[in-house]
């Protein structure tokens, strides 16, 4: 699994909070990952695509230290 960059994270967490449903739905329900996946992929990333499995494990790794914003839906 490649290494994300730190503008890499701040875009993830930007298009996080703008998709504005939790992290824990998003990673629970295959067709939202991948949904947020190439939404992601497409506007903030279109040189270096994610897969939905690195996508996930970013999140969660945001999520456990506290990094991601709050969402509420």
């Amino acid at each position: 699994m490649r290494n994300w960059q730190e503008q890499e994270i701040e875009k993830l967490k930007l298009h996080y909070k703008q998709f504005n449903i939790p992290s824990d739905q998003i990673v629970k329900d295959n067709n939202l990952l991948q949904k947020f996946t190439s939404w992601f992929n497409a506007k903030f990333t279109p040189d270096s695509q994610f897969s939905p499995e690195q996508v996930a494990d970013q999140l969660f790794k945001l999520r456990k230290s506290g990094k991601l914003p709050r969402v509420r839906k």
